[in-house]
């Protein structure tokens, strides 16, 4: 997990040099790593070009590593991190290889200073071999997916006896919570928004919910059976393969730890499982263009999502009304955090271009996207199942 500094982020289209959050400085990671009660620091090794906080890679005096995180408040809090700590703690505690976060010297697990929220986590053995690809990407091979799969399945039995309520309004998660309304997900996705003031300003000013809405129809009848009486327990909220360590050779790698838990919620099996597919199965990336230039399609990964699926299934086979539930959740799952990441773009950082094109592209566009042909076929692909790979 070594490298250089890079000055940009991953952004919606790829690396930006533009930040939305300034890089720590070397002042400012001794003084928060003090409150840690780390005093001998090496200077900064490293800053993560992951959107939505500030990471630093720093090591003590005894060649330990640790990743200093710093969040704005408006988005993580001393309250929200807390959430995501005591999941954190029950995985650990039965047997997950996770970064248990540090304590303050006063015994807290974050430390605030002004807007800032900051924690301290250790540095995980393996290799972080997605740092550098976008988090919608594909996985490098098969043999990943499938391991990969594996071990989101041996996460959620892990997780399963976690009794966490779901988290209240946070921004930038992965929530199931709005859908699950029981007046039905339409209603419960509109009182989510008007419940906003400034989300729902900021999805007015770019477009309205009526236009979110139609796109969505056709896929909250197709998940209705499954949001009625789901089966909930906390997930990860946003898996895939730079949010992992591996080891092991090429083609034979397992997975050693797993991090990032900023977009954890209570959630379902099958709603988790569909937001890993969204987020590496689909090639979002890198849109296929028709000679005129117009966008066309997205390509697709059947052989990874089979893979993956069957991982799963190697420790928790999963039923025919299990993979159901994943395709029906599957054009859902982007949605509460594409609502949110428009609120952020608008409103917190200012930046309506970067707004709009989470609207357009990324809410409407991936929603509208399993609507057609290639989209369908994915559904179809995952909730017939597949055979095995390994």
């Amino acid at each position: 997990m070594s490298g250089g500094a890079s000055p940009g982020q991953f952004g919606l289209w790829g690396k930006e040099t533009k930040r939305d959050w300034p890089l720590i400085t070397q002042d400012e990671a001794s003084r928060a790593l003090a409150a840690f009660g780390l005093r001998d620091v090496t200077p900064i090794e490293w800053h993560s070009a992951r959107p939505f906080s500030a990471v630093s890679r720093l090591s003590d005096d005894q060649g330990r590593s640790w990743f200093l995180k710093r969040h704005h408040h408006a988005l993580r809090d001393k309250a929200a991190l807390a959430e995501e700590h005591r999941l954190i703690a029950h995985l650990a505690e039965r047997g997950i290889t996770v970064a248990r976060p540090l304590a303050t010297e006063s015994g807290d697990s974050v430390f605030t200073l002004g807007d800032w929220s900051y924690e301290c986590l250790p540095g995980l053995e393996g290799r972080d071999l997605y740092r550098d690809r976008l988090s919608w990407e594909p996985y490098l091979s098969r043999h990943q997916a499938f391991e990969s799969g594996r071990a989101l399945a041996v996460f959620h039995d892990a997780a399963q006896s976690y009794d966490g309520q779901a988290r209240p309004e946070r921004p930038l998660v992965s929530s199931l919570t709005p859908l699950l309304d029981e007046r039905g997900p339409e209603i419960g996705l509109c009182s989510w928004i008007a419940s906003n003031a400034a989300m729902r300003g900021a999805i007015d000013t770019q477009g309205g919910a009526e236009a979110i809405l139609t796109a969505l129809r056709p896929h909250f009848r197709r998940a209705a059976p499954f949001l009625a009486s789901p089966a909930t327990q906390w997930g990860h909220g946003d898996w895939h393969g730079s949010n992992l360590t591996w080891h092991g050779a090429p083609e034979h790698e397992k997975i050693g730890a797993v991090f990032d838990f900023s977009m954890a919620d209570r959630t379902t099996r099958g709603f988790d499982i569909a937001v890993a597919l969204e987020r590496s199965m689909i090639d979002w990336m890198n849109p296929l263009h028709d000679p005129e230039g117009s966008l066309c399609d997205f390509a697709s990964e059947p052989g990874q999502i089979t893979a993956f699926l069957a991982g799963y299934d190697d420790v928790h086979p999963l039923s025919r009304r299990e993979r159901e539930e994943i395709a029906a959740f599957l054009p859902l799952a982007h949605v509460t955090f594409a609502c949110s990441e428009i609120w952020y773009y608008q409103c917190l950082l200012d930046l309506p271009d970067l707004a709009k094109t989470t609207y357009d592209t990324y809410l409407l566009g991936h929603a509208n996207w399993f609507s057609g042909k290639q989209g369908y076929e994915m559904l179809e692909l995952i909730a017939a199942g597949a055979q095995s790979v390994g």
